[in-house]
């Protein structure tokens, strides 16, 4: 009867240990590797799906390199996942949109009359102190633009040698 009551103790607190143990690491990698919407809901993906950044960035050389892109969810799907070299961390996000921005380069980027305002706020949220980042172009993740016609995700940021 011993035999058996320190076989459960002892066992038991190593199973409850490896429970917390495991339950936290999950928890460090949702914090990780999760965007969220304009409510503040988690988003999960599916990795299949997402596709590297259409960037202007130019190789890195120095401690900062600027990453510009555009995603037309119509033609290049939801999810957008702009990403800096290894070694470089988003350190600035100069502009972000969702509807219809205007400009030629990543220098004259200006908001639409209809993008969502949350936009901004939402890729800093997502994207700032990390090497790359998932952004799900929906209305859903950054609220309704209000656009007639189609609309598109525009981005510029800053990438930073860590």
């Amino acid at each position: 009867m011993k035999t058996s009551h320190c076989f459960l103790r002892c066992h038991g607190l190593i199973i409850l240990l490896l429970v917390m143990f495991l339950s936290s690491v999950s928890n460090l990698a949702t914090k990780i590797n999760g965007s969220f919407d304009a409510r503040g809901t988690k988003i999960d993906s599916d990795p299949k799906h997402i596709s590297n950044s259409k960037g202007g960035g130019s190789p890195p050389q120095g401690k900062e390199y600027p990453l510009c892109g555009l995603n037309n969810p119509s033609e290049d799907g939801i999810i957008y996942a702009p990403f800096c070299d290894k070694g470089y961390v988003f350190s600035q996000i100069k502009f972000a949109d969702y509807g219809q921005p205007s400009g030629s380069s990543c220098e004259t980027l200006k908001r639409g009359n209809c993008g969502a305002p949350a936009t901004l706020r939402l890729v800093k949220e997502n994207c700032l102190g990390k090497e790359r980042c998932r952004i799900y172009i929906t209305d859903e993740m950054f609220g309704p633009t209000h656009c007639k016609g189609p609309v598109n995700f525009v981005f510029s940021a800053i990438c930073k040698k860590t």
